[in-house]
């Protein structure tokens, strides 16, 4: 360590990205699946590069300057970021989020919930990136190691002092959040997800247990432990544990009092005395709390959130107040209404987050229930397939109208889906006997749910990058067809014929 930071004290900058690479700068090779950064280093010294950084030295072509051996690139990149950048995170009062589901609407709650405490507040998660003063869309859940010491150093100077940060297994498993310290750590829950990169689930439950490493002794862990898998963590957990869980005993706990198709409320109960971080004492008690996004699934999301902010020292009121006015985030259980029709725009992207979209659905008044999916592109063949097998145990319980989409025309590269991304899906629906149309393009598989659809029916739109445009498309048809069709509003005529694939 001593090595690196001497190298540290006199570089002007850390990389391992070869054209970000400036005079004085630290350029780590990383051997990526996709690329060896290795290749790359000679470009790295033709640009001014300090010293480079390398695990795999035998890879590189001869050059002149400096050649550190590591052991991990990756870990060492951490160390380089955060020594670089002076260690940000130690100085913020930092609740990081990990989990399948969850990650996203909980560290928006919390954003909010410090913001409505007077808070200088940051984020960092999928949506957007919250430094104090500026927002920035994301690219990654978790950012690169040297990009997420740069934000955390942006909020210190931003004067922040509370900040929520979600935690990819990726970013555990590449070592991007090694050295940042979180003063809380959030367990929401955890199903099959990110099979492509792990390789099974075993190896993603594995990843998902490293989160604990990074919290230091004195951080608690609050978790779900309603959740069954999240119970087998929390075993493996030697630190101080909170437990919250829905309906069920725990430390921190909420009982539903309504769940209605726009929002819900409950009962938060305080079991025993809590000591918050600064000292002060919570005492138990019973909390009237209400939520003004629906489904089952956020009030999980809500009492994580909850149960963070008490915490950090926040009162009862001051959470009451701010999850009464939380507006919910893009794309996360999403409902709106458009010429007679109810529409629901979720990032649902795994089995437990297409079960809560389903769960949630069943609070709203419809006559016919049209599903729109877009498969996962580039994310591998087993959680498409572990998709389709919730869709088709759905289907047997309610009837809906399915349609399935590679959204061809909405995505590029690192999102397309491949041929056995697509055999996977729809063979599955196939082996479990679930009737389905495919379309190749995301605005044919609209027109098809357009076609169905009549006046009080419900369209579900579902996925990840492929549906991200969904709404917009929707959106776009109907007020086609009704200016086409203005004689019929109330049924919606295909604008083109539709591109059905034969993999019926």
């Amino acid at each position: 360590m001593q090595v690196l930071e001497n190298w540290v004290s006199k570089a002007t900058g850390i990389t391992c990205h070869s054209d970000k690479v400036q005079p004085g700068y630290i350029f780590v090779a990383i051997c990526g699946r996709a690329a060896d950064g290795n290749t790359f280093a000679q470009a790295a010294a033709d640009r001014g590069a300090l010293v480079i950084v390398s695990d795999c030295p035998d890879h590189l072509p001869p050059l002149p300057i400096p050649v550190l051996v590591v052991a991990n690139a990756r870990l060492a990149l951490s160390e380089l970021a955060a020594a670089f950048y002076e260690n940000p995170s130690h100085k913020l009062n930092l609740v990081g989020i990990t989990g399948s589901n969850g990650k996203t609407t909980i560290a928006c709650l919390l954003e909010h919930i410090f913001i409505r405490n007077g808070f200088q507040t940051g984020l960092i998660g999928t949506v957007r990136v919250n430094t104090g003063k500026n927002a920035i869309p994301s690219t990654l859940t978790t950012p690169d190691a040297v990009t997420l010491q740069h934000y955390l150093a942006q909020m210190l100077r931003n004067k922040v002092t509370h900040a929520a940060m979600e935690v990819s297994a990726q970013g555990v498993d590449m070592h991007r959040v090694t050295h940042v310290r979180f003063s809380t750590g959030i367990f929401s829950n955890l199903c099959a997800d990110h099979l492509d990169f792990h390789g099974n689930f075993a190896n993603y439950l594995a990843a998902k247990t490293k989160f604990l490493d990074l919290l230091p002794p004195q951080a608690p862990l609050i978790i779900n432990i309603a959740d069954p898998y999240c119970q087998v963590i929390a075993s493996h957990f030697t630190g101080r544990l909170i437990t919250v869980a829905v309906n069920s005993p725990a430390d921190i706990c909420a009982g539903i009092t309504h769940l209605t198709a726009y929002g819900s409320g409950f009962i938060l109960t305080i079991s025993n005395p809590l000591i918050a971080l600064n000292g002060q004492q919570i005492p138990a008690g019973q909390y009237a709390m209400t939520l003004a996004i629906p489904g089952r699934h956020n009030i999980e999301n809500a009492l994580l959130a909850a149960a963070a902010a008490l915490i950090q020292g926040l009162t009862p009121a001051v959470i009451s107040q701010a999850l009464a006015d939380f507006r919910g985030v893009e794309r996360r259980m999403d409902i709106f209404h458009i010429d007679g029709l109810t529409v629901v725009d979720d990032t649902a992207l795994n089995p437990g987050s297409i079960e809560a979209v389903f769960d949630t659905t069943n609070t709203l008044r419809y006559q016919q229930l049209v599903v729109v999916n877009a498969i996962r592109g580039q994310r591998g063949p087993a959680i498409n397939a572990a998709n389709a097998a919730t869709l088709a145990g759905l289907s047997k319980k309610l009837p809906f109208e399915l349609i399935i989409t590679d959204s061809a025309d909405q995505v590029g590269p690192p999102d397309t889906v491949t041929p056995e991304e697509r055999v996977a899906f729809l063979s599955t629906l196939n082996t479990l006997k679930t009737g389905y149309t495919h379309t190749s393009t995301l605005s044919a598989a609209i027109t098809a749910a357009l076609s169905h659809a009549r006046s009080g029916d419900l369209i579900v739109l579902i996925g990840a990058q492929g549906m991200d445009t969904g709404r917009q498309v929707l959106t776009a048809m109907v007020k086609s067809a009704k200016t086409q069709n203005h004689c019929q509003p109330q049924v919606y005529q295909p604008t083109f014929a539709l591109n059905l694939d034969a993999t019926q």
